[in-house]
């Protein structure tokens, strides 16, 4: 079978002549292909409703993220209950050490014992006698704003991680630069295990 061959043009340059070989069709599918596909990306994604806005994804992907670490406690309505259920197990006591660490470490020191605030390690406290007080003085802060709310900083399960690991700090009694500040108040409920379930 004789091959085909392509015509020659009629320019010369220097004595170069070219062949007419034409861009073959598919190539010419694929490149107004990828035109058309760029301007249905462009009106599907940012000029119509099907596709959330950025802050709605991430706002989403966050519900989600919170939602996998949290499952069990957000199943827990009772806030004493669920701070009860942190005292209890040992992976929820190491999350609320590491939301201690982040938001709490600068007034009362990574063991407790008190540097700016009072003691979290001995049984007198001056601003809560029950877990109760203790969830409140840490969501809406106390004494004038010398212990700032972390409202807006921690949501209830980041709550109730850090008051259920610093309830568990009680009793240790360590010596801080304060000394003893506050009133003795009652032992706090028992924690409860896993394996009670609530």
């Amino acid at each position: 079978m004789a091959e085909k061959n392509p015509e020659l043009l009629d320019h010369n340059y220097d004595g170069i002549q070219e062949y007419d070989n034409p861009t073959p069709g598919w190539w010419h599918l694929i490149f107004w292909g990828t035109i058309i596909w760029s301007v249905i990306y462009v009106i599907v994604w940012h000029m119509t409703p099907l596709i959330p806005d950025r802050i709605t994804r991430l706002e989403n992907t966050r519900q989600i993220a919170i939602e996998k670490q949290f499952a069990q406690l957000m199943t827990i309505d009772d806030p004493i209950t669920k701070v009860r259920t942190v005292m209890g197990d040992e992976n929820w006591l190491e999350q609320g050490a590491s939301v201690y660490a982040g938001t709490c470490v600068l007034c009362h020191d990574k063991n407790g014992q008190g540097l700016i605030g009072p003691n979290l390690t001995d049984n007198h406290y001056k601003n809560l006698t029950d877990l109760e007080g203790m969830i409140d003085v840490i969501t809406n802060g106390a004494a004038n704003g010398a212990m700032p709310a972390n409202v807006n900083l921690l949501d209830e399960n980041e709550i109730a991680l850090v008051v259920g690991y610093v309830a568990s700090l009680r009793g240790q009694m360590l010596e801080g630069p304060r000394g003893v500040e506050g009133e003795e108040i009652a032992p706090f409920p028992e924690p409860i295990s896993a394996d009670q379930g609530g």
